[in-house]
């Protein structure tokens, strides 16, 4: 349970803290030993790109991402239960429609990386697994607004 909760979080850890070892190896091995091991940077640049797309995921269902409320804030409490309601119908849709350009985009990586011949297959593949996360969580938000719009009408 606790891995699938926290699942975006443990991922773009370990992606991140792979990212700064393979970084750091790196450049002590230039500066120390004037060798340089060839497939670190495709390696750092990948780990990365996952980490910022499951960091974005976890972002979003912690919701910790900027919005601008100020018209919302103004409204009474069941207008703004409704509004939040319509956003996160909103949002699901988007995020859905970004999880099916993502899998489409993913069936068309047929490319290799240069020096590590990993497939983009796997490296786009993250685009996939966010977006379909963040659908997720928009469908708990739902959720919970609805219950929020029941509770208010007792």
């Amino acid at each position: 349970m606790f891995l699938l909760r926290n699942l975006e979080e443990i991922l773009a850890s370990i992606a991140i803290s792979i990212t700064v070892l393979v970084v750091i190896v790196n450049v002590v091995l230039r500066y120390g030993f004037g060798f340089v091991v060839p497939w670190s940077e495709e390696l750092s640049v990948i780990c990365f790109i996952w980490a910022v797309y499951l960091g974005i995921s976890s972002c979003y269902k912690h919701k910790l991402h900027m919005g601008v409320d100020v018209i919302v804030a103004m409204l009474p409490t069941r207008p703004k239960r409704i509004f939040k309601l319509g956003v996160s119908v909103f949002l699901l849709g988007i995020n859905i429609l970004m999880s099916v350009l993502s899998y489409q985009y993913l069936m068309l990586s047929s490319k290799v990386t240069p020096v590590m011949g990993m497939s983009y297959f796997a490296i786009n593949g993250v685009l996939l697994l966010s977006f379909s996360l963040m659908a997720i969580h928009t469908v708990k938000f739902i959720v919970d607004d609805v219950a929020s719009l029941k509770s208010s009408k007792q």
